[in-house]
């Protein structure tokens, strides 16, 4: 299995299974070459759809060149891939999928960091539960918790009408988004809880922050007019 036609044949799924073998120096070589093959197979497809992508965000193709190999260096130093976490049945094509969202976030955090744009989260993000109590948010200033205690009221109202698992992702994305207007998505780790806490996809999570969002908008703008 030391021959590159050796592994050329092999299945990505295989192929994967043994870049994770990197780190044991029998099978360091065998490691490297199913790398070498799987960075072959993948590479023409991942810049073809990344180099427009760029080119619409500003760049040229050195750049997409630059974050394609950046994503298949990911894979090198994290190579398990779960099938089940994907829309996709079809492993190879769940594969692509999700080498293009590596690059697309790869791509985000070149914009950022070009930008000079910190990244605001720190990981010790956690899940928001409940509203944080109203002294908090005025300051202790009495004109603005004026102002803010019917929005609370309000606010609180809209929440008391969703269901738990609603009411989280609603209170868990208004906070941290609202922490940075320049378009970072929540940090894995966060998200990562959410779906286990709650037992959901993250495709999941994003239709409940929708109706969540849906829901509380509607409500404010029946009863915040009174």
């Amino acid at each position: 299995m030391n021959k590159s036609q050796d592994l050329n044949s092999e299945s990505t799924e295989n192929l994967l299974e043994y870049i994770q073998w990197k780190d044991d120096p029998d099978y360091t070589e065998i490691a490297k070459e199913a790398f070498r093959v799987f960075t072959f197979r993948y590479q023409l497809e991942l810049l073809r759809k990344l180099t427009p992508i760029c080119k619409n965000w500003g760049y040229d193709k050195q750049v997409a060149t630059e974050l394609a190999y950046e994503a298949f260096n990911r894979i090198w130093k994290y190579p398990k891939f779960d099938l089940s976490k994907s829309k996709q049945k079809d492993y190879d094509t769940a594969v692509k999928f999700y080498l293009y969202a590596i690059a697309k976030r790869l791509l985000a955090d070149y914009k950022k960091n070009e930008t000079g744009v910190p990244n605001p989260f720190t990981g010790n993000e956690v899940i928001i539960r409940e509203l944080p109590d109203i002294e908090i948010l005025s300051d202790g200033n009495k004109f603005r918790k004026a102002e803010l205690v019917k929005m609370y009221e309000l606010l609180d109202a809209a929440l008391s009408r969703l269901t738990p698992k609603h009411k989280i992702i609603y209170l868990t994305y208004k906070h941290y988004e609202s922490l940075t207007n320049e378009g970072y998505n929540l940090p894995r780790h966060l998200t990562k809880k959410l779906q286990d806490e709650l037992d959901l996809t993250q495709n999941s999570i994003r239709v409940y922050k929708k109706q969540a969002i849906e829901a509380v908008n509607t409500h404010l703008k029946i009863y915040g007019s009174k």
